[in-house]
């Protein structure tokens, strides 16, 4: 078996970190691999809580960062120095079902054009979490919301085969080392999401592929820390992010494009939320102040965080 190690980054996880070491604690031994854990800076105490459960244990290891680096340059720091061939970065909010992590290590192995291999991802309740993606630039973003096209999207397309496909929610990415730092790693501008987005446009334009793996089951836990953050309002981190990233690999005028259609469908949610009130009351999207702080967010400064504070100041954010 290709030498791997688990690398997870963590940020006041006292809620899920110890449940996602427990499920990689007969796996890792069993394949002879090793788990990092890149503590950023956590308040809560998660880092000396898996510390005292796992610190006797060959396979794990824990490095602390003095600063909270958030997930992008985190995963850098800790990707950084790693001798492996392989490298299973694995969002905190994460629990392996047996077998998972084998077969990721084995559908990289049959897909050596592959830079990433992911899971299929579940909720915790055990259904399905749709991962896969067309890359997010306008066209496909909104044939997402056309109910008639969005079925031909990468994210309503079946999650039972196999298959390469454009990009895949983070929560798990198993990485080809020699692939990953050939594109130079994460780029550490993005705020919050979309990091692997761009990493996976990144390693499909320098020609490796990324593999969805059905096999490989992982339970996720969307999106853990960051409404410690952000509450109910953390889908609205992705709009900024969106933009970056289309503005950075889009063609002219598609980060135009994007702000129109995406004003267009905040006034239609606000309306429909306003005239059916079920709506507002089950999706906060449907609300007014939410469709309000999208549409600030659209046209928000991109040098730093929309929520007012410093690029430093960042949180490690699972997806």
């Amino acid at each position: 078996m290709t030498g791997f190690i688990v690398v997870t980054l963590n940020w006041n996880g006292r809620e899920v970190l110890p449940a996602m070491i427990r499920s990689l604690s007969q796996q890792l031994p069993e394949l002879g691999g090793r788990l990092l854990v890149f503590d950023n800076a956590s308040t809560d105490g998660s880092d000396d809580l898996v510390e005292e459960e796992f610190g006797d244990k060959t396979w794990f290891s824990i490095v602390r960062s003095d600063v909270n680096l958030g997930f992008a340059a985190g995963a850098n720091e800790a990707i950084a120095g790693l001798t492996e061939e392989v490298i299973v970065l694995a969002n905190s909010d994460t629990v392996f079902r047996p077998g998972s992590l084998l077969a990721l290590l084995q559908g990289m192995e049959r897909h050596p054009e592959a830079g990433l291999v992911g899971p299929r991802l579940l909720w915790p309740d055990g259904t399905l979490q749709q991962s896969q993606r067309d890359f997010p630039f306008p066209g496909p973003l909104m044939a997402e919301h056309i109910p008639f096209l969005g079925r031909y999207t990468a994210k309503s397309s079946s999650h039972d085969t196999e298959r390469r496909v454009d990009w895949m929610v983070g929560a798990v990415m198993t990485l080809r080392r020699r692939a990953f730092e050939e594109v130079g790693g994460f780029d550490e501008s993005y705020f919050f999401y979309h990091e692997e987005t761009d990493l996976q446009y990144r390693l499909y334009e320098k020609g490796w592929e990324s593999w969805f793996i059905p096999s490989s089951l992982v339970v996720h836990v969307e999106g853990a820390a960051a409404r410690q953050k952000f509450g109910r309002e953390t889908y609205l981190r992705y709009i900024p992010e969106k933009i970056r990233f289309i503005s950075k690999h889009g063609t002219p005028g598609a980060a135009t494009i994007f702000r129109i259609y995406m004003l267009a469908l905040q006034m239609t949610r606000a309306l429909l939320g306003l005239v059916i009130p079920v709506k507002r009351r089950s999706d906060i999207r449907f609300t007014l102040p939410y469709c309000l702080k999208a549409m600030r967010l659209l046209y928000g400064a991109m040098g730093t965080s929309e929520s007012g504070e410093s690029m430093n100041s960042r949180s490690t954010v699972t997806r």
